[in-house]
Order: structure tokens, then C-alpha cells, then sequence
């Protein structure tokens, strides 16, 4: 038998801890304004050290691969766990508009924004089927764990489309169906094969997959037009 390592009981039972804790706070979605949504109440867990150990912040950002004094739109942005971390990679010359559409979460972002001077940080009241944003806005638009949330989800998707400059990417984060663990509740989870199924309806192409994640997928994709190959110019 190996060692033991106390470390893993330590995060076991924190872990417990926190589930035990946030069970008390209700469903993890709840219906506002007639549309299904992460439950506010929950804020704590989108904040708590022990999301950096299974969500892995900073290498889903190497990933998406935001350059400096690049601009950014995080969807559904929460309390800004990934909006802050973003800020920190675009840089001072660059920007993230941070939107979601619950009151709680507006103030949590104001809050966040205003405490630790994130001067590169828009706060957007969006609405539930339209993200809000002037066009030609954005080089990234990151959906973390609220795509699933979008009703219309290929209408949505083709209101991104203007956002985008060229060479723009738009980048889905979503849980791993029969994945274990807190998260996303079974029923609302989306297979990959359906959100590309879904981004292809509106116009883009998958130009990336990273399954690093224990619990989550990333898919990247790109405008069909921004993605296709050049022509070749020797059968022409």
C-alpha cells in the first residue's frame, strides 16, 4: 500500500464539508422571469478555493489562448471568478465585459469590480436571449457552465455573431455528462456532440476540444467563414 497523504483527506473532507453546507442553499437552478438559471444562492461555491483544484483557472485561460490588450466577454459571468482572471491576462490596454441577467450577480460583479480595482471591467446587464454587446466587440467570448442555460440557444448564438472580430473565437465550458461530483445537475448537462450539432446550426465551426478537465469539456469554435481552409490555388 502507498503512503498516506493527509492532504487527500483534507480536501475529502472540506469537500464534504462544502456539499453539506451548500445543500442547505437549495437547487442549483432555479426559474426567474420564466427561464432556468444557476441559482444565486450559491455564490459561495463559485468562489471557493476548492473550484481552482477541479476547474484549473489558469490553464482553461491557456487554452483560449486571450492575448494581451485583447478583449473578452464572459457570459453569464456570475460572481466574476473567471471575468477577474481574464482582466488579469487582456491586461490594462485591453477589456472584459462581464454580463449576466440576475440582479445578485450584477451586484456581486460591481462588488468585485469596485474592491479590487478591476479598471478593465465592464459589468453588462444582458438580456436572457440577446448578450447585450456592441458589435465588433470581441477577439473571446467565453460561456462558462451557462450555455446550457440559453433557451434559444442557436438564435442566441447567431446574435454572437456580430460581436466577433476577425479571427474571433467563442469558447464553451460545460460539464461532462456521468462526470462525478458538485456541478451542473445530471439532467441539465449537454454531450459536446450536441453543442457543436447546435454552433454549426448558427454559422461556426469547431476549431478546437481540450478534455483536460476532470468534470468539464471546452470546445472552441470559430466563424465557418474565419475557419475554412484557403483555396488551393493549384487546381484552380
Amino acid at each position: 500500500m502507498g503512503r498516506f497523504d493527509p492532504r487527500i483527506r483534507v480536501g475529502a473532507v472540506l469537500a464534504a464539508a462544502l456539499g453539506l453546507a451548500l445543500s442547505a442553499c437549495g437547487p442549483f437552478m432555479v426559474e426567474r422571469e420564466g427561464h432556468r438559471v444557476f441559482n444565486p444562492a450559491y455564490l459561495p461555491y463559485l468562489d471557493s478555493s476548492l473550484r481552482d483544484g477541479w476547474q484549473e483557472p489558469e490553464a482553461v485561460l491557456d487554452a483560449l489562448d486571450i492575448a494581451d490588450g485583447g478583449v473578452a466577454a464572459d457570459i453569464g459571468a456570475g460572481g466574476g471568478y473567471f471575468a477577474e482572471r481574464l482582466a488579469d491576462r487582456v491586461g490594462p490596454e485591453g477589456l472584459v465585459y462581464a454580463t449576466d441577467v440576475q440582479d445578485e450577480m450584477i451586484e456581486a460583479l460591481e462588488r468585485r469590480v469596485s474592491e479590487r480595482g478591476l479598471d478593465n471591467v465592464r459589468v453588462v446587464r444582458a438580456g436572457f436571449a440577446d448578450p447585450t454587446l456592441p458589435e465588433g466587440c470581441c477577439d473571446l467570448v467565453f460561456f462558462s457552465s451557462v450555455y446550457k442555460e440559453i433557451d434559444d440557444r442557436v438564435a442566441y448564438m447567431k446574435k454572437v455573431v456580430p460581436l466577433l472580430r476577425p479571427g474571433a473565437r467563442v469558447a464553451i465550458l460545460e460539464f461532462r455528462p456521468g462526470a462525478r461530483g458538485l456541478g451542473t445537475p445530471p439532467a441539465d448537462r449537454l454531450a459536446p456532440e450536441q453543442v457543436t450539432r447546435e454552433l454549426d446550426a448558427a454559422g461556426f465551426d469547431l476549431v478546437a476540444t481540450h478534455d483536460f478537465l476532470p468534470r468539464e469539456y471546452i470546445l472552441v469554435f470559430a466563424l465557418a467563414s474565419a475557419s475554412d481552409p484557403p483555396p488551393n490555388e493549384d487546381a484552380m
